[in-house]
């Protein structure tokens, strides 16, 4: 197994152990950034979600590739053809177009309703996006991985495509079910944005914190956020959710890691990768390269 730093990898790669402790930083230069620029061009909001979001994934793409944290992890040709593909096509082609529309729909459903929250301070309208949504999301997310009854057990059937790989790689976004991503989507993002009426604004604002989060914690990248992790979601902590061995697959969080740790399943050993990812086919589940009977395992008995 490739090892993660170390002072020797510090003198032989010294750029990329400067990234690991700078890239995350950068990221949230860059996301303060393009919310300067959204207060000044509020009516360009989908514009610069889309600058937003190709850039951060260029970024951390070319990291992941550059210098991989797990070389058995990385991106192949024939899973990414066999599997990835495949599932991308299903779920709206891509991450990143399947992201633009989702963020479309919630800024359209944030201008057209009005709520309990709307008409308060900016900087409310976000931290309370930011808790509302994670306190949606940590119940939803956990609940899916329970399994002890027939709703459960489907939820968990949709789910599981998402950790049936054995890798885990930046553009992992795609491999999902797409009725897992219609419920987690639709009840946790869109219902308390048409309930609460928060402004567009702060939608872009707390909705470019869970995509940054979101897109960094799938990465093949040894990018360090130390304390923060106490805080948000990264890879770090995200990578053991994917963990083979069951009593690690915690972290349920998405962008925040205070449930988690509220709720005794947080997870975290700096600096050390779980030894092994995603679920076998020797348990029954679909194969590594089988997505359309992927596709079509929730509906197994």
């Amino acid at each position: 197994m490739q090892t993660v730093a170390t002072p020797s990898i510090e003198r032989a790669r010294p750029f990329a152990w400067r990234m690991m402790h700078l890239a995350y930083p950068l990221l949230w230069l860059w996301l303060i950034a393009c919310g300067a620029v959204a207060l000044h061009f509020p009516d360009q909001l989908a514009a610069i979600a889309a600058a937003k979001g190709l850039a951060t994934f260029a970024f951390l793409f070319a990291l992941e590739l550059a210098f991989p944290l797990e070389r058995r992890w990385g991106i192949t040709w024939a899973y990414f053809l066999r599997r990835d593909a495949v599932l991308a096509a299903v779920n709206l082609g891509t991450s990143a177009l399947l992201g633009y529309a989702l963020v479309l729909l919630a800024l359209e459903t944030a201008a057209a309703n009005s709520g309990l929250i709307t008409g308060q301070p900016l900087w409310l309208q976000v931290v309370a996006g930011l808790l509302v949504f994670e306190m949606l999301q940590y119940p939803v997310h956990r609940f899916m991985h329970l399994s002890n009854g027939p709703v459960t057990r489907f939820l968990w059937r949709t789910h599981a495509i998402h950790h049936l790989p054995q890798q885990l790689y930046l553009i992992m976004h795609i491999v999902f079910h797409p009725l897992n991503l219609v419920i987690i989507r639709v009840t946790v993002q869109l219902t308390p944005i048409w309930l609460l009426g928060f402004d567009p604004l702060a939608v872009f604002l707390y909705g470019s914190v869970i995509g940054l989060h979101g897109t960094i914690s799938h990465l093949n990248f040894d990018l360090r956020m130390g304390w923060m992790n106490y805080l948000f979601v990264g890879p770090e902590l995200h990578r053991y959710h994917h963990s083979a061995a069951s009593h690690e697959a915690q972290n349920y969080g998405a962008a925040l890691s205070i449930f988690d740790q509220l709720f005794g399943t947080f997870h975290y050993r700096p600096g050390k990768p779980p030894e092994a990812l995603g679920l076998s086919e020797a348990d029954g589940y679909p194969g590594q390269t089988q997505p359309w009977k992927a596709l079509l395992f929730p509906f197994r008995r």
